[in-house]
C-alpha cells in the first residue's frame, strides 16, 4: 500500500510519488503513521498544489515565489498558497513616471553641481604655484570681501603684495590688488560657468518632460 506523506506546515504533500506503507511489527499489516494518507492527491497544473483537507485533498492555486509590480511601481512576492496575483498585476516594474524621472536627474544635476563646486577651480598662482581655489558659498564670501578689498586698494594707488589669499592646500599666498582682482575675476567666472552649466541642463530636462520625451529626460548629464 502507498501511503502520502503530509507537510505539517502547509498541508501540500511531501512527495507527490509517496511511499511504501511500513508494516506493523507485530501484525506485519502496512500501517498509515499519523500525518500521512493512503488518498492519491489529485494532478495539478500550473501554479497549483493539493493540499491536505482533514480527510481529502483540495487543489488550491500556488503561486508562491512569484513576484509582480503593481502599476503604482510596488513590488510584491506572493508567500502564502490560496493567493494568486490580482488582475492588474504586471511581470515586470512599470516605467518610472515622467515626473518622478525629471525631478531625479534634477536631483542628479544638483548633486553635480554641488561636487564640482566642492572640488573648487584650479589656480595657477603668481608664483607658479598649482593649487584650487575653493568655491563653496562661504569661499565665495571670501572672495568677493577680498575683490572689494582689491578694488579699493587699487583705487588708493596701492600695488604691493599686502593681501593675503588661502588656498584649499592651507599655502598662503601674498598678492597684489591686481593679483587678487585676477583670482576673484576668475573664482567669478568660474563659478558662473557652472551655474550656467546646471541651469541649461534643468531647462533640458523641463523641455524633454513637457514633449513626454523619456530617453530624452534619461539623457541630460553633467
Amino acid at each position: 500500500m502507498r501511503i502520502y506523506d503530509i507537510n505539517p506546515s502547509d498541508g501540500t504533500v511531501i512527495d507527490p510519488a509517496g511511499r511504501e506503507a511500513p508494516l506493523d511489527p507485530m501484525r506485519r499489516e502496512p500501517r498509515i503513521p499519523a500525518g500521512s494518507t493512503a488518498i492519491e492527491p489529485p494532478a495539478t497544473g500550473a501554479n497549483e498544489t493539493a493540499r491536505w483537507a482533514g480527510e481529502a485533498w483540495e487543489v488550491v492555486p500556488d503561486w508562491r515565489g512569484h513576484v509582480y509590480w503593481l502599476t503604482d511601481g510596488s513590488r510584491h512576492e506572493i508567500t502564502e498558497l490560496d493567493e494568486e496575483p490580482p488582475a492588474d498585476a504586471l511581470d515586470e516594474a512599470p516605467p518610472e513616471p515622467l515626473e518622478d524621472l525629471a525631478a531625479r536627474q534634477r536631483d542628479v544635476i544638483a548633486i553635480a553641481l554641488a561636487d564640482a563646486l566642492a572640488a573648487g577651480m584650479p589656480y595657477t598662482m603668481p608664483d607658479g604655484s598649482e593649487d584650487t581655489v575653493q568655491m563653496l558659498a562661504e569661499d565665495r564670501q571670501n572672495l568677493l570681501g577680498l575683490a572689494i578689498e582689491a578694488r579699493d586698494l587699487k583705487a588708493a594707488g596701492e600695488t604691493g603684495a599686502v593681501q593675503e589669499f588661502r588656498a584649499a592646500s592651507n599655502t598662503r599666498y601674498p598678492l597684489t590688488p591686481d593679483e587678487t582682482i585676477a583670482l576673484t575675476d576668475a573664482a567669478l567666472g568660474h563659478y558662473k560657468v557652472l551655474k550656467a552649466r546646471s541651469w541649461d541642463r534643468k531647462d533640458a530636462i523641463d523641455e524633454a518632460l513637457e514633449a513626454g520625451d523619456r530617453e530624452g529626460i534619461e539623457a541630460v548629464v553633467w
